[in-house]
């Protein structure tokens, strides 16, 4: 099973930021976005659906 997180240094609703990176996943920083606006950032959506496609 894989293990994808995708998080951002300016989340303000998961603190610490250190909690999100997981041991043996694909630990993906996105820059610096706000909680809500994860889901519709262009870029984060790309990158989970290349997660995703991955075989």
């Amino acid at each position: 099973m894989r293990y994808a997180t995708f998080w951002s240094q300016c989340d303000e609703t998961v603190n610490p930021d250190s909690s999100v990176p997981l041991e043996g996943a694909a630990n993906t920083p996105v820059g610096c976005l706000r909680h809500n606006a994860l889901p519709g950032d262009p870029a984060t959506a790309a990158g989970v659906r290349a997660f995703l496609a991955e075989d």
